[in-house]
């Protein structure tokens, strides 16, 4: 099994990767996202799930192994344009 940081599996992260993306995806924001409407919406609603998600994917694929790091890498690079997009549209786009 391939160790990550601190020596914690890569496979781990990608399981509180997960749980995290489930958290945002059930739980977190259902009253916030209720003043929005149309693409804010749907932005403020998904894209921090599917953040997430991307991490998670990118945490398997650094799991599964070390070849896999450069579409590891565009991965996580997409999660942080998503996570981007997200904290633009929530807090500075009004």
């Amino acid at each position: 099994m391939i160790k990550g940081f601190p020596s914690l599996p890569w496979f781990a992260w990608a399981a509180i990767a997960l749980v995290i993306a489930m958290v945002y995806s059930f739980v977190w924001p259902m009253k916030a996202v209720t003043v929005s409407s149309g693409f804010r919406f749907l932005v403020i609603r998904w894209t921090h799930s599917l953040t997430w998600l991307l991490l998670a994917i990118n945490f398997f694929l650094r799991g599964f192994s070390p070849s896999l790091d450069g579409a590891a890498n565009v991965i996580a690079g997409a999660g942080a344009l998503t996570y981007l997009l997200f904290t633009v549209m929530t807090f500075v786009a009004k």
